[in-house]
């Protein structure tokens, strides 16, 4: 099966679903497997070109490798110079709610 046919079958079982949760789970799905073979690709790409701008027969990329520090282990953080929660939140902004939806089999 071609990429051009997987796409259309793809658009044709999501258009259909009739029920909303059930399109959410087959996108869903499909986005989490477009997720992982992008960063096959990125990686792939990153590995055999290296930084710098290249081209391919229709399009271009950049890429940049960027070292990042790891993130920092807050509760750790605050068992070893005694902070309690208390005093940390006087240092947190406002709040806001997030509204997290999962698709499930």
């Amino acid at each position: 099966m071609t990429e051009v046919q997987a796409t259309i079958q793809a658009l044709a079982t999501v258009e259909s679903l009739t029920n909303k949760i059930d399109s959410l789970a087959v996108l869903d799905r499909q986005i989490k497997n477009l997720t992982a073979e992008t960063k096959l690709l990125k990686d792939g790409i990153a590995n055999q070109y290296g930084e710098g701008k290249h081209r391919g027969e229709k399009y271009g990329v950049r890429v940049t490798i960027e070292q990042r520090k790891g993130s920092v282990d807050m509760e750790a953080l605050c068992k070893h110079f005694g902070i309690t929660e208390a005093q940390l939140d006087s240092f947190r902004g406002e709040s806001s709610a997030v509204i997290k939806v999962a698709a499930t089999a």
